[in-house]
């Protein structure tokens, strides 16, 4: 699970990390409220989850109060990969003169957190030039190591002292909240040689969410995801028009492209997974035509451990139930032929290949 700067920040404060003073604004009059409360010049950043924000426009700097309103204006209105912002954080701009990366995450290939410094931030880790990786001991890491990893990256005296320090309590929250990554990028040294984190990037990994019931609040679950989780399907919601489903996570990565390819966008990515039986498919079908914004449904279907004519008598009953956008199939394998034979007489377009199928759903208007 990502969470948004903001709240990586707030487990940041929690575990001790130095951060400049800032506020969360989802509107103008919260920002005409709290902006008093921080000195100019301050810096407004989007609180999306995709990457690329700076690229993208969703930060500015601003020197003052008619700035700060225009930034605020135009980041709320931009889409950042598909995600548009419900709040800016705002925070005070740290001068600096030097950029660093630091970041906790987990190895799973080494069964344990490493820590990986770097003396250039702001660039993403694997474009990173000379990074020193350390692996931690299971028991933790000690305060030798995080003073080898300093020193690696450049650093002595009181700021090597000040990236010790962080470092301990950037592994203490990644191991103690079960974090695939914890990282600061950059993590900005002032004039003054003060050592500060500018920008947060937290992963807490899936499968550990039962024992942090405190994340449960950040992000509620997304009724279509959580319905898609419970019936077993993989499961992802995107911002096209066109619902996407297949039996095989490459099959359904590959439309997904073609219908990118083709000049259409995707709503969801769906995987029916293997063996999928007629239930799955009504379920799939189901969900897929309610998903806000969809307009057609692709299902795109090669049969072998999935039977063809389960697929077809799936999507013939769910037809049978009433509204149900504009269906497009592609179905190819074992018993295609039967399974269309089953389609035959309903509103269901047929095709034995998944190029004519994309070319289909994606001119239709």
């Amino acid at each position: 699970m990502k969470l948004f700067e903001y709240q990586a920040k707030e487990l940041f404060r929690q575990y001790g990390l130095p951060l400049p003073n800032s506020v969360l604004v989802a509107s103008k009059s919260e920002l005409e409220s709290s902006v008093s409360r921080l000195r100019f010049p301050v810096v407004l950043k989007s609180q999306v989850l995709a990457g690329g924000r700076g690229k993208a426009g969703g930060v500015i700097v601003a020197k003052d109060r008619q700035e700060a309103h225009d930034a605020f204006v135009k980041i709320m209105g931009l889409a950042i990969g598909g995600e548009r912002p419900s709040s800016v954080l705002v925070e005070e701009a740290f001068p600096h003169e030097k950029e660093l990366y630091l970041s906790v995450a987990l190895d799973r290939g080494e069964r344990a957190f490493v820590v990986i410094a770097a003396a250039a931030g702001g660039v993403e880790v694997e474009s990173l030039a000379g990074k020193v990786v350390r692996k931690i001991p299971l028991v933790g890491i000690s305060e030798r190591l995080a003073k080898e990893v300093a020193s690696s990256a450049g650093l002595s005296g009181e700021q090597a002292s000040q990236v010790v320090s962080i470092i301990v309590d950037l592994e203490r929250l990644a191991r103690e909240k079960e974090c695939e990554l914890a990282e600061v990028n950059p993590l900005a040294v002032g004039k003054d040689g003060t050592v500060v984190p500018l920008d947060g990037k937290v992963i807490v990994d899936d499968n550990a969410l039962f024992r942090h019931p405190e994340f449960a609040k950040l992000h509620p679950e997304d009724e279509f995801e959580g319905e898609a989780s419970r019936q077993g399907f993989a499961f992802v919601r995107l911002d096209g028009d066109i619902g996407v489903v297949g039996n095989g996570a490459g099959l359904v990565l590959s439309t997904l492209d073609l219908v990118g390819d083709a000049g259409g966008k995707p709503a969801c990515f769906l995987d029916l997974g293997g063996g999928a039986q007629q239930d799955r498919i009504e379920a799939a079908l189901r969900l897929v035509n309610r998903l806000p914004g969809v307009e057609r449904i692709l299902v795109n279907i090669f049969g072998g451990i999935t039977r063809t004519t389960d697929v077809a008598q799936g999507i013939r009953t769910v037809l049978s139930e009433g509204a149900v956008k504009p269906v497009f199939a592609r179905i190819s394998g074992v018993e295609e032929s039967e399974a269309r034979r089953i389609l035959e007489g309903t509103r269901v377009r047929t095709f034995q290949d998944a190029p004519s199928a994309v070319e289909a759903v994606v001119g239709q208007n």
